[in-house]
């Protein structure tokens, strides 16, 4: 089963330090390089499940995964997923999914893991140094003993949409102890990265699209790419033909479904965000 080594850019505490996309994409590719080999394009299930352990710089500890029952929230609804640590096991974080079932398809349940497993990687770590320290000047030694530490993820607009700062300020976070809600947003936005350039990566995607567009009648441009940390050429697809269909296509290679292509295709400038598709 295996391990996974990783490392970033972090603050003594084992938080990361401003990791912009760019980062999270490479330590995502080397990820992927652990668990899959070069030319594949779909990471099976299976094989996230099998992930049974992180060291995520220099913290080392397992990583206990579930995907066999229905996981709920802290008020007993039904969510898609969690990544939570529990300073009474010290040396463990657990992510649980909810299985495929019928308000869940493989695809999704594979995009949750992919989310929560972004949490243990770049969470976790700073969970457990936080533990680790004990309880704070104004804590209660035995309320400190009970903290435990969890994101959830609780319906498909989470995968695709984080809440904006603002809002998510108006409700009281049940989530994350000593975080703030601007600490939890970016949380998010990193889960979120990590989960798309890991089951979708941009080299893989490029290749994807250029291999299958002509079948679909979809017309690739190339440039010179104006972003300097992707030198070289860029391309992007005109919706000259059934772009949908390409999409739904290209998703089944990668083993996700039409919309997460669609926003990897955004992201990754192949796409203009919300450009129609006929």
């Amino acid at each position: 089963m295996p391990v996974l080594t990783l490392g970033y850019r972090h603050c003594d505490r084992k938080r990361p330090s401003y990791i912009k996309n760019s980062e999270i994409e490479g330590i995502a590719v080397l990820a992927r390089q652990q668990l899959v080999e070069a030319a594949a394009d779909a990471i099976p299930l299976a094989t996230l499940s099998a992930i049974s352990g992180l060291k995520i710089n220099g913290v080392v500890f397992d990583l206990f995964v579930g995907t066999g029952n229905v996981v709920h929230d802290e008020c007993g609804n039904p969510v898609l997923g969690i990544c939570e640590y529990d300073p009474g096991v010290p040396d463990t974080a657990m992510v649980s999914v909810s299985p495929v079932g019928v308000n869940a398809s493989e695809e999704l349940v594979l995009s949750t893991l992919g989310h929560e497993l972004g949490h243990a990687i770049f969470d976790a770590p700073g969970w457990i140094v936080d533990a680790s320290k004990g309880p704070g000047l104004f804590d209660e030694p035995s309320d400190a003993a009970r903290r435990a530490y969890r994101t959830t993820t609780r319906d498909v607009e989470h995968l695709a949409k984080v809440t904006p700062v603002a809002e998510a300020a108006a409700t009281p976070s049940l989530a994350i102890p000593g975080h703030t809600t601007k600490e939890e947003y970016f949380a998010e936005l990193r889960a979120n990265e990590f989960m798309g350039s890991l089951l979708v990566p941009r080299q893989r995607l490029n290749l994807a699209v250029e291999e299958m567009a002509a079948q679909h009648g979809v017309t690739i441009h190339r440039s010179p790419s104006l972003d300097p940390e992707l030198p070289g050429t860029s391309l992007y697809l005109t919706a000259d033909g059934d772009i949908e269909c390409l999409q739904k296509a290209v998703a089944k290679r990668f083993g996700v479904n039409r919309r997460f292509i669609q926003v990897r295709m955004e992201r990754y400038g192949l796409l203009k965000p919300g450009a129609k598709i006929f």
